[in-house]
């Protein structure tokens, strides 16, 4: 990869895919496209790696009691050394020498922004803090964000809203862990059930002290009708903290735990009799498909787009284990593809499990309010709220990195912060052949 002199701001793509007998990554500069650096990684090499990051990181839910829950919370996020010795394997096999000069050089230059459209192997891999150069992580290098693949603007049912003044002072829908129905197999995800529950609390009075939609708060009684009030009503952005499961390769089985029960009608499959998870194949259909769905009821609102029923304002925030599931299957479809599909810019969710506030309380002992995943909440709401959500969530994860540098430990460690990231998907023009039709959109 040559080094022609930078623009004061360098984009740098970074597109990844798995073949057999390795994972192939592609850089390219957007002020050098006849030059992109292409790197191999070997299957053997990014097994080993892999399995060193499941080591470290929360399994599947399986509620906060779990053993993967308190191995991590001990685990190698938890502890600096063990932390970057992980993370700068990562940034040995995933980025090649010449690639990681040249993000130290431009951006001694410049600034730079890293675009990643990463593969199933790569999904979960926490990028940012790739040791690059110098002992130093990508992230004190650049920006991040993360690209659905081009196919997801053709034929995108909503385009996204312009994002102004104007939009951006309306109400935001706050779905803070809806109530679940009995027997549903799931817990809350806060404390709000109990006397004295602080987190609850603090998000409680945080929603309360700003212009928020009718069914917002913690705890309520929030399904996927009384969400598509909220949704059609505009809000300027929506905000989930709870539940998120998914089947991998199962397109379209990435579900929000809602406060829906069994009798409703909806793509994903019931659970324990008791609840029906709202999927983002609920999400792309709506109720215009109903052979495929349940032949013993009918939906509330019949031959209905899921665009209409249940369009996405600019932003979206999912709080949640793994909401950004869509990578981890061989074909990209899941929550993140569906709320773009459906009007959304910016969706901000993590790559893996999210330890709770009581898993922190019970495994660590850390009983103070704001616990470590109500703040993550709180600071990654507040990103949201700026000009550019995805410098603002980079600008959150670079203090919380440094906090962590400072103080290593459970409280201050990358398994909340670093969970997250901005995935951005702004409107973008088809260019088509000549003679082809126009768009519909």
């Amino acid at each position: 990869m040559r080094m022609p002199e930078p623009t004061a701001h360098s984009v740098l793509l970074i597109r990844a895919v798995d073949t057999e007998p390795a994972t192939y990554i592609s850089f390219r500069w957007l002020d050098d496209p006849q030059h992109p650096e292409v790197h191999a990684i070997r299957d053997v090499e990014l097994r080993r790696l892999v399995a060193q990051l499941d080591r470290a990181l929360p399994g599947s839910d399986s509620g906060d009691g779990s053993l993967a829950i308190a191995s991590a919370l001990t685990g190698p996020f938890t502890r600096k050394l063990s932390e970057y010795a992980l993370n700068e394997a990562i940034g040995r096999a995933v980025f090649p020498a010449v690639v990681r000069t040249a993000i130290v050089e431009r951006s001694r230059r410049g600034s730079v922004t890293v675009r990643i459209t990463p593969s199933r192997t790569l999904a979960r891999m926490p990028l940012e803090l790739a040791v690059i150069g110098d002992s130093r992580r990508l992230i004190e290098f650049a920006d991040i964000s993360y690209e659905p693949p081009a196919a997801i603007h053709a034929g995108r049912a909503r385009i996204p809203e312009a994002w102004t003044d104007a939009v951006a002072s309306r109400p935001v829908a706050y779905i803070v862990d809806p109530r679940l129905p009995a027997g549903s197999g799931l817990g809350q995800v806060l404390d709000w059930q109990r006397p004295g529950a602080v987190n609850a609390a603090v998000l409680s009075k945080y929603i309360a002290g700003l212009p928020h939609t009718a069914n917002s708060g913690v705890g309520r009684i929030v399904g996927r009708w009384e969400l598509s009030d909220d949704l059609v009503a505009k809000p300027s952005r929506l905000l989930y903290v709870g539940h998120i499961s998914s089947t991998l390769d199962e397109p379209g089985s990435a579900a929000m735990h809602l406060t829906d029960d069994a009798a409703e009608w909806g793509y994903a499959t019931v659970m324990n009799s008791a609840h029906l998870p709202f999927s983002a194949l609920d999400l792309l259909l709506g109720t215009a498909s109903p052979e495929l769905g349940p032949a013993d009821r009918s939906p509330v609102e019949p031959n209905r787009t899921g665009r209409s029923l249940w369009p996405m304002p600019p932003r979206v925030a999912l709080i949640a284990c793994e909401g950004g599931a869509d990578y981890r299957s061989s074909e990209t479809f899941g929550l993140v593809m569906a709320i773009f599909n459906a009007g959304a810019e910016i969706v901000t969710t993590s790559r893996w499990m999210l330890p709770s506030d009581e898993a922190f309380r019970v495994y660590c002992g850390l009983d103070s309010a704001p616990g470590p995943t109500t703040e993550l909440a709180l600071g990654v709401d507040a990103t949201h709220r700026a000009a550019d959500p995805v410098r603002a969530l980079n600008d959150w994860q670079r203090s919380k990195f440094a906090q962590w540098q400072l103080d290593p430990g459970p409280a201050t460690s990358p398994l909340t912060w670093a969970a997250m990231a901005c995935h951005a998907c702004p409107p973008r023009p088809l260019h088509r052949p000549h003679g082809a039709g126009d768009s519909d959109d």
